[in-house]
């Protein structure tokens, strides 16, 4: 799936124009891909499915009951200052009508040249993405959820409940392309399902997870890494010419045999120099994170090498991302809550601004 992000808004110049603008809804089907300018293109050689895409000047936000101005614009990420709070108001004089009282009936436009797409990749409640910044515009990243379909990835078993790794994985997969998203990224989500971001510690199993071109995905190991592998190529191929760099990312949950120990920390495999090169990255940061988050907890950092069928035959530069060990307790907790997923992609993404050499650790 391929997502794009919205266009950039226009300087107060525009402001007669902006009002004259309608929200609309950006309906994505098959394949999606999301970047920064707002243009839902159709991904993929063949034409999967059509795509359509629409922007606007400002970005629209429909107030929840209750909601007056300032918290509807803390809850879409601008704080609410005199100077945002006049410019909301001059935005939607049309619908204020002089008073300062919201309907929750109509969305208003949000100030400070607000960048937003909306990918249903994501589900209803997280569809709608702002553009924190454009620091990743020209980056693709291919962001795979290991397993899926027929097979669900290894098993663990919480409370009488089944943990499944593909769902988590993907989960975390979605929150971190949501993540990639709001810095300008190029996204191309390769195994797609129709759960969206999952609020829940429980996330129930199913098998109707398709590849990105809407082709099944197989039961025979090699077949299924196969195909994923070409999607990504194929892919590859087409953002060459104007992506200033791609990277794969491909999310697990380990499972060290039968066994429920040890506990894993969130660790990374490579197969290349490149490969070993954002691992490092990527483990310093979680390292990092943890200690500023979690101090004297620990961060055990893992790299590994090993030559995986993915990660030796893409042709952008790819890491495994090993979330945890699915059958230690400890790991199905941290890993079960959404807070706690919703960390890692941010995390991870903080990792993947720092490989592109826009923040430092």
């Amino acid at each position: 799936m391929r997502l794009e992000p919205t266009a950039s808004c226009r300087n107060s110049a525009l402001l007669d124009a902006a009002r004259s603008c309608i929200a609309s809804l950006i309906c994505l089907t098959g394949l999606l891909s999301l970047h920064a300018p707002t243009t839902l293109a159709q991904s993929g050689p063949s034409a999967r499915s059509a795509t359509t895409a629409s922007s606007t000047d400002y970005a629209m936000a429909t107030p929840n009951q209750g909601e007056g101005i300032w918290s509807l614009l803390r809850r879409n990420g601008i704080k609410p200052m005199p100077a945002s709070v006049a410019e909301f108001k001059t935005l939607n004089a049309d619908r204020l009508r002089g008073r300062e009282s919201l309907r929750t009936d109509i969305p208003y436009r949000l100030p400070g040249g607000t960048r937003a797409s909306t990918h249903s990749i994501f589900g209803a409640k997280y569809e709608r993405v702002v553009h924190k910044s454009s620091a990743l515009e020209g980056n693709v990243y291919y962001l795979v959820g290991g397993h899926g379909g027929p097979d669900p990835g290894s098993i663990g078993t919480y409370r009488g409940k089944r943990v499944y790794e593909d769902e988590i994985a993907y989960d975390t997969m979605l929150r971190t392309a949501r993540e990639l998203i709001a810095h300008g990224a190029t996204v191309e989500i390769i195994i797609q399902d129709d759960d969206g971001i999952r609020d829940e510690e429980h996330l129930k199993g199913d098998k109707d997870e398709r590849h990105a071109d809407g082709s099944n995905i197989a039961l025979n190991p090699l077949k299924r890494l196969k195909a994923r592998t070409e999607l990504i190529n194929e892919l590859y191929r087409k953002h060459r010419a104007t992506a200033r760099e791609q990277r794969v990312l491909a999310f697990h949950v380990d499972a060290t045999g039968l066994r429920v120990e040890p506990q894993i920390d969130v660790h990374f495999v490579h197969a290349t120099p490149g490969g070993y090169a954002v691992s490092r990255t990527l483990s310093n940061t979680m390292r990092a994170k943890y200690a500023a988050h979690q101090p004297g907890r620990g961060y055990h950092a893992r790299i590994e090498q090993r030559n995986l069928y993915i990660l030796k035959n893409t042709i952008p530069v790819a890491v495994l991302v090993e979330l945890g060990n699915i059958r230690h307790q400890g790991d199905q907790i941290r890993l079960m809550k959404p807070a706690n997923r919703q960390a890692l992609a941010e995390w991870l993404t903080d990792g993947i601004l720092a490989e592109a050499g826009v923040i430092s650790l």
